[in-house]
């Protein structure tokens, strides 16, 4: 029987023993990220918060969740979510502080990334942004934005210009009154007038711009777009300089 009581203690002792601390977790996961293994370092962050929850390290380890979700991952959901266990879970930790700075102005953040993914030609993952933020916040004036951002990026970088005028017309049509609107119309009088070479498309929406933004600060441009539809650019004044 003492043997065996022996024998557990032993087996609890070396299961403890071999139990890897807070501290040990946290270095393996910033291991992991700097070898870009992403999915290793959420593991023993994971795994940090499973079994040492109540350790000085688990706020820190909850906060670098939501960085790597974030930043490594452009995954906005899981980002968001990480932001908000650490906010709840460790209310009075420094990290919660940031936490919830961070979560106030994540819409901001969202548009930024999409931006600056499309800079880095991460065409897909800036759509998915701001198709994110318009449907999460349809309300915060950064939706418009982003609205317009997809309209601009089909139109420009895509170069799918019957997707780029659906897209110009939901700003319109869902953000009225923005900022975007009457920019979303005139780029859809632009692309009839000057990629698709549709006359009759082009005018009509360019006369709508003039019905519905007279006093707009492209509204000359638009005139001019009128008077000259459908004409060589030696057929116009104003422009025969630049083949002459």
């Amino acid at each position: 029987m003492k043997n065996k009581i022996t024998i557990l203690i032993l087996t609890l002792l070396f299961t403890v023993s071999c139990e890897k601390s807070a501290e040990t977790y946290f270095e393996l996961s910033d291991k992991a990220l700097s070898d870009n293994k992403i999915e290793e370092s959420i593991s023993y962050l994971d795994d940090l918060l499973s079994k040492h929850q109540n350790d000085s390290l688990s706020a820190k380890a909850q906060y670098k969740l939501s960085v790597i979700y974030l930043n490594w991952q452009n995954d906005l959901e899981s980002g968001l979510g990480a932001l908000k266990k650490t906010l709840e879970n460790y209310p009075d930790s420094k990290q919660a502080a940031q936490a919830q700075i961070e979560i106030q102005n994540f819409p901001v953040w969202v548009f930024n990334q999409a931006e600056s993914l499309r800079m880095q030609k991460k065409t897909k993952e800036a759509l998915a942004n701001c198709s994110y933020l318009i449907s999460h916040y349809p309300s915060h004036p950064l939706s418009a934005k982003a609205q317009y951002l997809i309209g601009d990026i089909y139109m420009n970088d895509l170069r799918d210009f019957d997707t780029a005028i659906n897209q110009y017309r939901k700003v319109i049509e869902n953000f009225v009154g923005s900022g975007q609107e009457a920019h979303a119309q005139f780029m859809i009088g632009y692309i009839y007038a000057n990629i698709l070479k549709d006359t009759d498309s082009a005018r009509k929406e360019y006369q709508y711009f003039l019905e519905q933004y007279p006093k707009h600060d492209l509204s000359p441009s638009v005139r001019f777009e009128l008077d000259f539809l459908g004409k060589d650019i030696n057929d116009i004044p104003a422009l025969k300089h630049i083949t002459s």
